[in-house]
Formats: C-alpha cells, sequence, structure tokens
C-alpha cells in the first residue's frame, strides 16, 4: 500500500504541489490525471525520491519512504517509469533489463522471463541497441526494467506520450495485464479517456491541487474533468 499525506513540493524555485493525499491499495490501479502543469509529475517524482518534499508523509507498507534516495526507494518495492523512457542507449535490450535487476529484490532469469511474455517484441529483439528501437519499443524497455526490481508498487508517468495509437494500445494492454495479475499501479496520464478505461480509482489535479476524486464512472464527463483540462 501506498499512502502520500500532506504533501508539498516544489518544482525549481515554484511551490507545484500543495497538501496532496493519495491512497493506492494493494493490488490497485489509481490515475492521477490533469492538464499539463497541474503538478502530477513532480507529485511522482516526490514519491519516487528524485524531488525532496517541503513538508507530508510518504509510505509504502507502513514505512516512511519521502526522506529516501531514489536507490533506496526502489530497494523498499517502488519503481518508477519516468516520463521520456530513460533507457541506456548504447547497451541492448537485455543488458538494459539485467542492468536494472541488480537494483532489485528477485530473481533475474524469472523477472526476464516475466518481462519477455508481457513484451515479446521485447524478447525479438534482445540483442538490439536500445538506443535504435523505436520510441514505442523504448517505453515497454522502461517498462520492462521497472519490473525486473521485482516491485510492489509500480508508478507511470505518461505511458502514451509520443506514441502512436497502435503502440498505445499496446502499452495499455500490458499494463492491464500486469494489474490483472495483481501489480499495484499508480499512473499518471493526461489522456483522460484512456486512463479511466483502465483505472479503478483517479484523482484529478489542478494548479498543484487535487481537485477531485473517484471511481471511474463517477469522473467521466464530470465538470470538475473538464475545468481541469479547459478551465
Amino acid at each position: 500500500m501506498l499512502s502520500v499525506t500532506g504533501l508539498n513540493a516544489r518544482y525549481g524555485a515554484i511551490r507545484a504541489v500543495s497538501g496532496i493525499d493519495i491512497e493506492v491499495a494493494k493490488g490497485a490501479f489509481v490515475a492521477i490525471l490533469g492538464a499539463n502543469g497541474a503538478g502530477k509529475s513532480t507529485t511522482l517524482r516526490s514519491i519516487a525520491g528524485i524531488h525532496r518534499p517541503i513538508t507530508g508523509a510518504i509510505r509504502l507498507e507502513g514505512e516512511e519512504i519521502g526522506r529516501l534516495r531514489l536507490h533506496q526507494v526502489v530497494r523498499r518495492g517502488l519503481a518508477f517509469v519516468p516520463e521520456g523512457r530513460m533507457v541506456v542507449a548504447p547497451l541492448s535490450v537485455e543488458d538494459n533489463l539485467c542492468l536494472s535487476a541488480f537494483a532489485g529484490r528477485g530473481n533475474q532469469a524469472a523477472l526476464l522471463a516475466r518481462v519477455y511474455d508481457l513484451f515479446p517484441r521485447l524478447a525479438e529483439r534482445r540483442w538490439q541497441t536500445a538506443g535504435l528501437m523505436s520510441g514505442g519499443e523504448q517505453q515497454m524497455l522502461a517498462i520492462g526494467r521497472a519490473l525486473m526490481t521485482a516491485p510492489a508498487m509500480l508508478v507511470l508517468d505518461e505511458p502514451s506520450m509520443g506514441l502512436a495509437p497502435a503502440i498505445v494500445d499496446i502499452v495499455f494492454d500490458a499494463i492491464v495485464a500486469l494489474h490483472k495479475s495483481g501489480q499495484s499501479i499508480l499512473l499518471v496520464e493526461q489522456n483522460a479517456a484512456i486512463a479511466l478505461s483502465v483505472c479503478d480509482h483517479a484523482y484529478v489535479m489542478k494548479r498543484g491541487l487535487i481537485v477531485a476524486s473517484g471511481p471511474p464512472d463517477s469522473l467521466r464527463n464530470s465538470a470538475e474533468i473538464a475545468e481541469a483540462y479547459l478551465g
């Protein structure tokens, strides 16, 4: 379980989020929605240990992780897939995956098998240089790298960004399959329609604040969604 209470955090010198409360139960799929600049990515980066919160508590399985560094957060069981993918371009697909396994907690062979089963395209290209892959393939690899740490909580920042619709479908089919297998997921996604079609619960952010939350059916076509994106 991931619990965020009273989170205040900066992006540079600017306070980007104020008083954020978020909860992701074990096995849940939770989304954070909002337009560009709403504070979504700053929230995730604070949870992942990239940004140091000003105030607030971030707990994973009851343990406070808000003052830990990224590698320490990973070892506690939280894996972050950043916007922009961040694969190691000169290395092969398999070397990228194996490199990530050293930061994690599971059996490398079993984890590799899980990633290749989820993304057969990565298995086909396991010896290809990562930097020469398409954007969609790199996004699959970025998710695969996170899974190689055997995370209790998978945190994804804008996985559909810059991808063709057909590739978005492949990526989100894999994310849904992970959730169905019991993986706990926290997703930031600007495309509200995609996120609401797959998550159990969603929070809507605007200007650093949570302005609405609830199950997908209660948020579709809601005034809060329209205001957050268009207001």
